[in-house]
């Protein structure tokens, strides 16, 4: 502690100590100031004689405070720490495994954009990890199937959902998660189905069979296994009809000449016979007027 100079103290009649200084005009200094700058001085000499943290012990720190909160599935808390560790510990012994973590917080708190991305960063980090690889590469599948919408809305995300499943099989042929990757991906197709259809009855609706016919041509030979051939193959027939192609038209119905009498689609296709020969009826019709309009015409 500073040295006090006793001749700055001095006793009041009661025998009382006081300072010196309080007697002399201007001169209002205690002893309280001397004192915190001793105690400031000594906390000084105490924090730099603490031993610092090593970035190694640092790191070390980190994954013991965020580790105990995953376990417990106290996921909103480890998340911070674990993104707070893979940050400022890149290389780390524990960044491998702090990664994988992450991505599976954010997984369990149905955050999947975040979890895609997290689970895309791990494999481009680790690309050849043999303790998280296959289950990484099935996350990131179905982070991307998470964030499908409904078949009216865009589905970029189903289209990359579908990839990620392929990918996932294609590296890990043999993967515990086969079989779900397979059902995952027959969901998923059967949106693209749907929407497909969608975009084409709206074409129809709106009176373009051309565009109509396009889609549902392209719905047999992109999924001709999990579509409904002879609804298509039907509206095919109804979209040349609109398009004044008889001859394609009637070729599309010939395909339904063996259903059975019994069976409730041959009212259907009855019903698209009739529609048939009603076009070709009207169409013919029509260029009768023509002519003879045009006959008038020359005769005026």
């Amino acid at each position: 502690m500073p040295f006090i100079d006793d001749s700055l103290l001095q006793s009041d009649s009661r025998g009382n100590l006081r300072s010196g200084y309080a007697s002399r005009p201007g001169k209002s200094l205690s002893i309280l100031p001397l004192l915190a700058a001793a105690l400031g001085a000594f906390a000084l000499m105490a924090c730099s004689s603490s031993k610092k943290l090593t970035q190694e012990e640092s790191c070390q720190e980190k994954w013991t405070k965020a580790k105990p909160k995953f376990e417990k599935r106290k996921f909103i808390q480890a998340k911070e720490l674990l993104s707070e560790l893979v940050t400022s510990c890149p290389g780390s012994p524990f960044t491998e495994e702090a990664m994988f973590d992450l991505g599976e917080a954010h997984y369990n708190l149905e955050e999947w954009e975040e979890a895609e991305s997290e689970f895309n960063s791990f494999l481009k980090d680790f690309p050849a990890s043999r303790k998280y690889g296959e289950t990484v590469r099935y996350r990131v599948a179905q982070s991307l199937g998470k964030q499908t919408e409904i078949p009216a809305r865009d589905q970029t995300r189903t289209l990359e959902a579908i990839v990620a499943y392929e990918n996932y099989l294609n590296e890990y042929p043999e993967g515990p998660r086969v079989d779900s990757a397979n059902g995952e991906l027959e969901k998923l197709k059967d949106l693209l189905v749907q929407k497909q259809m969608m975009i084409a009855r709206l074409y129809s609706r709106m009176g373009e069979p051309q565009a109509a016919a396009i889609y549902y041509k392209n719905l047999i030979k992109e999924y001709g296994a999990r579509v409904n051939l002879k609804e298509i193959n039907l509206k095919l027939a109804e979209c040349y009809i609109g398009m004044l192609q008889f001859d394609e038209a009637e070729a599309y119905l010939a395909k339904f000449d063996d259903v059975a009498k019994d069976d409730p689609f041959k009212e259907k296709v009855k019903a698209a016979y009739q529609k048939l020969e009603k076009a070709r009826t009207k169409l013919a019709r029509q260029k009768k007027e023509e002519q003879e309009q045009g006959k008038r015409q020359e005769a005026m």
